[in-house]
């Protein structure tokens, strides 16, 4: 009977030589179905994650959006506040009958310290980029051409002489800077470089639009950096006949405008006249006696590359909103003349990579205050 019972049991339950094996076929079944199950769970388990991972993301990112656009707003209306104040300024000026701009009585000229609005800290300067050397005096135009002013690159050397560290080579820069900005192919001094010298770019050949280009010269790389960066607010890029206005010149570009045409004795009565009020007329500003010794060509061509007031300005906006950090700088221009309106041609946002740039002009003074 035993024989016989184990025989059955063989043929109905171990039909495929399950004594050796130690498994059923629902057995492996289950087992096949529990890995399936564990596999699903595993799948379904990542989908999740990552779901849950891309919303994080997508929802900080959108938070940081809406955080950049309330920093940039608020900064936006800064700009408009000054942009009103130098409108202001030019109206004053218009109704008092003379159309001067320092760094001492205008009301323009004057820095926001960090100040709160709602639930933001601002903090905002205004520049005069007239007081500052302007790299397209390097040439001048000629038609449709421009050609290159040895007048122009002698200032700029000496400024680069006084602002960049002693073993910057001042002279090579301001040539390289002359022939990034003419109109001929021709390396016409032996230290420029025209464009068989650059590999990855080309030069322009026309007006800078921006100070920052001096940066791309082929022997910058090569040039140790000012340790000071407020030095790049000696440099600005503006149009062809824009002038120089004497009264918010720091001693350094006055030094490189006039001091290289008629010596330091002129910047020094520059100085100081401007100490004592506001120039109110370049051709008074050139009987004073140290310009004396020039020729009257020589003070003409001086002259013309000198003013009293101001039309390009310069609005730097700092925005602190829950610990984040923005800035705005925006360039206008002031039109000078009757029924022309005050616009904006730039707005740049740039990283807090140094202070505020101080109100007017960072080296107003002599003594860099």
């Amino acid at each position: 009977i035993s024989s016989a019972a184990s025989d059955v049991y063989k043929r109905q339950v171990l039909p495929y030589g399950g004594e050796s094996m130690g498994l059923t076929p629902r057995r492996k079944q289950q087992g096949v179905a529990l890995i399936i199950v564990l596999m699903l769970f595993a799948i379904l388990t990542t989908i999740t994650l990552e779901i849950i991972f891309r919303q994080d993301r997508f929802l900080t990112r959108a938070d940081n959006l809406l955080q950049w656009d309330k920093r940039y707003q608020y900064a936006m209306a800064a700009e408009v506040v000054a942009q009103q104040g130098l409108i202001d300024d030019l109206d004053d000026d218009r109704n008092n009958n003379a159309m001067v701009d320092d760094c001492v009585e205008e009301q323009w000229a004057v820095q926001l310290p960090p100040t709160p609005y709602d639930d933001a800290m601002l903090s905002a300067s205004v520049q005069d980029l007239q007081g500052r050397f302007n790299l397209n005096w390097l040439i001048t135009a000629s038609g449709d051409e421009f050609i290159r002013s040895p007048q122009a690159i002698s200032q700029l050397t000496r400024l680069i002489e006084q602002t960049f560290p002693g073993e910057a080579n001042a002279s090579r820069l301001a040539n390289e800077m002359a022939d990034w900005l003419d109109s001929n192919n021709i390396v016409d001094n032996v230290e420029g470089a025209e464009d068989p010298e650059y590999r990855s770019r080309r030069t322009p050949n026309m007006p800078a639009a921006h100070e920052s280009e001096l940066r791309a010269l082929l022997s910058f790389r090569l040039t140790d950096q000012p340790k000071d960066a407020m030095v790049w607010g000696l440099f600005t890029a503006l149009p062809l006949g824009t002038t120089l206005n004497v009264n918010t010149a720091p001693p350094q570009v006055l030094d490189a405008v006039i001091g290289d045409v008629a010596g330091a004795a002129a910047v020094q009565a520059v100085l100081q006249a401007r100490k004592e009020e506001p120039i109110t007329d370049i051709n008074s500003m050139m009987q004073l006696g140290a310009f004396n010794g020039l020729s009257a060509n020589v003070k003409n061509d001086l002259a013309s590359l000198l003013g009293v007031s101001s039309e390009y300005f310069q609005v730097m906006v700092d925005v602190e909103v829950d610990g984040q950090l923005s800035r705005l700088v925006s360039r206008l221009h002031r039109a000078n003349g009757q029924g022309k309106t005050t616009s904006v041609f730039s707005r740049q946002v740039s990283p807090l990579l140094t202070p505020l740039e101080p109100a007017c002009n960072p080296f107003y003074n002599a003594d860099g205050t």
